[in-house]
């Protein structure tokens, strides 16, 4: 799966990513959001510059995640020139402005099933947020990202809805 999203070329990342970033920002779950917790995509990744510019212009924060010891905090984006690269090469913001509480969460990954399942990179790191929130989490995928079913274990947490260029699935 990540060698075929690896073979996309930058015009049709973008091109795709737009449009499963507008579905997301047409969701009510966006649109009645007060934080937004997002991600910097790294390599061909599902780019989410145009949700995180949309809940500006909306006067939402935005919260972006910084790898910390063995699990994720997120920090809020004060500027897209305060990023610095963290441990795994990926931009995050600097450790001022702790959010805890967000409202969507907006997630990567390398494939997701219909079910909400989620395969990541093996760090766990999502599933460890996830874990006994109440925050509404969306996955981005391309569609071919999204499968039928997807193995898991007691220790991975399901999303609430996957955004592919198809639309929203809810899980």
């Amino acid at each position: 799966m990540l060698e075929r999203r690896n073979m996309l070329n930058s015009k049709e990342i973008a091109k795709r990513s737009k449009t499963i970033q507008e579905f997301v920002i047409n969701s009510k779950e966006f649109q009645s959001a007060k934080i937004v917790g997002a991600y910097f995509a790294l390599g061909s990744e599902v780019t989410t510059e145009l949700i995180i510019e949309h809940a500006k212009i909306l006067g939402k924060k935005i919260a972006l995640p910084r790898v910390e010891e063995d699990k994720i905090t997120f920090y809020e984006l004060s500027s897209a020139k305060s990023l610095i690269k963290g441990r795994f090469g990926i931009m995050e913001p600097p450790p001022y402005e702790q959010m805890s509480e967000i409202d969507i969460l907006v997630v990567p990954g390398i494939a997701f099933d219909k079910k909400g399942n989620r395969l990541g990179y093996g760090k766990g790191f999502y599933d460890r947020l996830l874990s006994g929130k109440r925050t509404f989490s969306i996955g981005l995928a391309y569609s071919f990202q999204l499968l039928e079913n997807l193995p898991h274990d007691k220790y991975d947490k399901r999303l609430d809805a996957i955004a592919s260029e198809d639309g929203i699935h809810y899980a």
